[in-house]
This record gives structure tokens, C-alpha cells and sequence, in this order.
């Protein structure tokens, strides 16, 4: 009786490139958590007040009479300016529906 031997694949030859997998580079985010979660609520309430969702992206990076300044940074710099931010979109919408 013969034993069959388990069949082995070759050695790849020297030289031969190897299969690398990569990730997606990705950079640390620069904002601290406060300002993650200043911009999470500002980015909620505008899509929340402002349909579609392009014109709340839009009111939060174009400046703002009323605010002096672009909403996003406002209401990534301070909380303060985060509740201005809110007040603005809260009456806005108020007005929309009145």
C-alpha cells in the first residue's frame, strides 16, 4: 500500500513581489472632541431646519451677516457660538412655517 503524500505549493523564487495589503491612509482629525461634538449638533440641527440636505451644507460654510462669520467655524469655536448658531436655524425655520 502506498501512502499519498500531501502535495505542497512551490516556493515563490527570490525576487518574486510579494501581495501587500494596504488601508487607506486617513489623518488624524485636528478637531479636539468638544469641537466633534459642536460640529455633529450644528451639522443635526441644520439639516434638521434646512432641506435639502445641500443647503445646509451650504448655509453652514458661507458666511453669515447675522452670525459675522461662517456658521461651522462659529459653532466650532465656542459653545456660545454653537447655541447662536441654533437660534439663527430654530427662528429661520419659524418663519418658514408661519
Amino acid at each position: 500500500m502506498s501512502e499519498e503524500m500531501p502535495q505542497t505549493q512551490p516556493a515563490e523564487p527570490a525576487g518574486a513581489p510579494i501581495a501587500r495589503s494596504f488601508r487607506k491612509y486617513a489623518p488624524p482629525s485636528s478637531l479636539t472632541p468638544d469641537q466633534c461634538r459642536r460640529q455633529t449638533g450644528v451639522l443635526r440641527a441644520a439639516c434638521e431646519h434646512l432641506a435639502p440636505r445641500g443647503t445646509a451644507i451650504a448655509f453652514l460654510n458661507s458666511d453669515n451677516q447675522k452670525l459675522g462669520g461662517k456658521p461651522l467655524q462659529l459653532a466650532l469655536d465656542s459653545e456660545d457660538g454653537l447655541l447662536r448658531v441654533e437660534r439663527l436655524l430654530a427662528s429661520m425655520n419659524a418663519r418658514t412655517r408661519t
